[in-house]
């Protein structure tokens, strides 16, 4: 679940404690991140979806996320740094790629 992706970006090596699985399961049942996972308990120990086809890879971007994205690459591309050239071109590597997958101008 979403520990297990921070784990993996974050290069945790060590045990995850009780504490962050419990706070993360919350997220992700919660609307704050727009995950609404339909995440139950079983056996008193045992986490699933509800819902066996639900996933949180499988969820599309609103028109607001979009929007935001938008915004968001256009801010970022128009700062001065010693890093905006590199920055410019990863930030027309998404748009493009988000053009492409989301038919978003």
């Amino acid at each position: 679940m979403l520990f297990l992706l921070r784990c993996n970006m974050e290069g945790i090596t060590k045990g995850i404690s009780t504490r962050t699985v419990q706070l993360d399961i919350q997220i992700m049942r919660s609307d704050k991140l727009g995950y609404n996972a339909p995440i139950v308990v079983y056996d008193k120990i045992y986490y699933t979806y509800a819902d066996p086809d639900y996933s949180i890879t499988d969820m599309p971007l609103s028109m607001d996320d979009c929007k935001l994205l938008k915004e968001a690459i256009t801010l970022l591309g128009s700062m001065e740094n010693p890093e905006a050239e590199r920055a410019k071109k990863v930030l027309t590597k998404v748009k493009t790629r988000l053009t492409a997958l989301l038919h978003f101008v």
